[in-house]
């Protein structure tokens, strides 16, 4: 099985600056920022995952998220309801 690369070694690979990855993935680059911390208040949605993967023409599981991913709150651009966390 091949380690899983992280965004960070994605972005540098591709010649990416947070801001240019922000705009090839379609999301805000307060995201793109989250998606490469490394503690557990940086976790992403499935969503987020997905675009970012998307812009490397990769999958969510290929790639190595440090802070995790989350699937509780809202989905990202839908206006869903929020789920406040608990515990």
């Amino acid at each position: 099985m091949a380690l899983k690369r992280g965004v960070t070694q994605l972005m540098n690979e591709a010649s990416l600056s947070v801001s240019g990855l922000a705009e090839k993935s379609g999301i805000s680059e307060s995201t793109v920022r989250r998606a490469v911390r490394s503690n557990e208040n940086a976790r992403l949605n499935t969503t987020s995952a997905t675009a970012i993967a998307n812009a490397f023409d990769s999958s969510v599981g290929e790639i190595n998220w440090p802070g995790g991913l989350a699937n509780r709150g809202r989905p990202a651009g839908t206006g869903g309801r929020y789920t406040r966390r608990t515990g």
